[in-house]
């Protein structure tokens, strides 16, 4: 089927200047043409989707969800009790709540291999509604380590190679790693390093020999700077917690030079706690005890910039299914990269399609609009680059060439 696309502008997702009144041309799944409504003529053949008002633009990439988790304020809870049936309906409702909010592409960083798998599949062969999905399966933990309910338990160094090749074989996109401690893990330590360098170095090296890459969970310092001496592909929330009680930032510029050197990508997870401002859901004192990213957030944002302006390139993840974070929730991160950060819009924008979409190794085939790419394209209600929530204002989304929601109504 072709249809013709047609806004007030165009964002490509690689150049900086808007095209104005732009127009896309899909035929089946792929993009046909770029052009402008003056180059099409009175009467193009196809179906005519116009926004006026509008901005067409490469459909939005997550990089951290947890599809079998809930996002509800018992979801530690909910995912240590239910049964693997429970577990995958949660799984299906939430990639298609991912798609209808604009997200046409989403990595899962740590399921179930039971649910991922299986749902991978059934998005794939079109038997559910979903973006294009890419999964980890269970992550790499230590014994008791963050996520060990639903990872792969794994102390040594051949423990941990063993444990990649394992989801290799199965089918893994990407591998995950926990380099420390996470907060939904209850004893486990965010400050200290779960692995050495040594041990994630010979995991990378691995990976590299099996053509996938790395993603490793790092909240202390400690776990960080082990992650980018060992070359870790993208380094998840990459938090800087210091293991000094009395402080609670441990910032090494110097290990963030080392990261943008090595070309590392980051996904700092930065909107978890604006959505629970802008949604007004009140904080609890054992939660802003527990966690410095919300009980300073000024210091917090002011790493990230440190990090931006040192050339770090960063990539978009929510961490969906964590409490509070839902699955149509993806907007919030180019919104709190601009309004927390103070990056432009443009470069939220960006790292919300291009980059991200590098860091998976799939940019030849989408996070830009061009010729021949995969037709996974939204229109916003608005202008973005005007006021960066109007990515919360989707008409259109267009996902492999299928029509997912139009003037507002989705067809799903």
């Amino acid at each position: 089927m072709r249809r013709i696309l047609i806004a007030d502008q165009l964002i490509d997702g690689f150049n900086q200047t808007p095209i104005k009144n732009g127009v896309v041309i899909i035929q089946d799944e792929a993009i046909e043409a770029i052009t402008t409504y003056d180059q099409i003529g009175n009467d193009p053949e196809g179906e005519i989707i116009k926004v006026p008002g509008g901005t067409i633009m490469p459909g939005f990439i997550e990089m951290h969800a947890h599809m079998h988790c809930s996002a509800e304020p018992e979801a530690y809870d909910q995912v240590i009790s239910e049964s693997n049936e429970e577990l995958l309906m949660r799984s299906v409702e939430a990639v298609r709540e991912t798609l209808i909010s604009g997200v046409t592409t989403v990595r899962d960083l740590g399921s179930k291999n039971e649910i991922a798998f299986a749902v991978k599949k059934a998005v794939e062969e079109r038997k559910i509604n979903g973006p294009r999905l890419l999964v980890t399966g269970t992550p790499i933990t230590t014994t008791a380590g963050h996520c060990n309910f639903f990872g792969s338990e794994a102390d040594t160094a051949d423990q941990v190679i063993a444990a990649l090749r394992h989801q290799v074989k199965l089918g893994a996109d990407y591998i995950k790693i926990m380099s420390t401690g996470g907060v939904f893990t209850p004893r486990s330590n965010v400050f200290a390093a779960q692995y050495t360098t040594d041990v994630l170095r010979l995991a990378v090296e691995d990976a590299d020999r099996l053509g996938v890459r790395i993603a490793a969970h790092c909240h202390g310092t400690e776990g960080v700077i082990n992650c980018a001496e060992a070359g870790i592909h993208n380094l998840i929330h990459s938090t800087w917690l210091s293991a000094d009680p009395n402080e609670i930032w441990d910032y090494r510029p110097e290990i963030a030079d080392t990261i943008a050197e090595k070309g590392l990508w980051v996904d700092p997870t930065i909107a978890i706690a604006n959505i629970r401002i802008d949604k007004g859901i009140p904080f609890t004192d054992d939660e802003l005890l527990s966690s410095a990213g919300l009980s300073d957030l000024e210091g917090r944002f002011a790493i990230l910039k440190d990090m931006w302006d040192r050339g770090v390139k960063f990539v978009t993840g929510l961490d969906t299914g964590m409490s509070y974070v839902g699955f149509g929730d993806f907007a919030y991160t180019p919104q709190t990269m601009v309004e927390g950060m103070g990056i432009s819009e443009m470069e939220a924008i960006i790292c919300s399609t291009l980059s991200s979409a590098q860091c998976l190794g799939i940019d030849k085939e989408t996070g830009t609009l061009e010729k021949n790419k995969s037709a996974d394209i939204l229109i916003v209600d608005g202008d973005p680059l005007a006021d960066i929530r109007k990515l919360h204002d989707i008409d259109t989304i267009i996902s492999q060439g299928q029509l997912i929601k139009r003037a507002g109504k989705v067809l799903i």
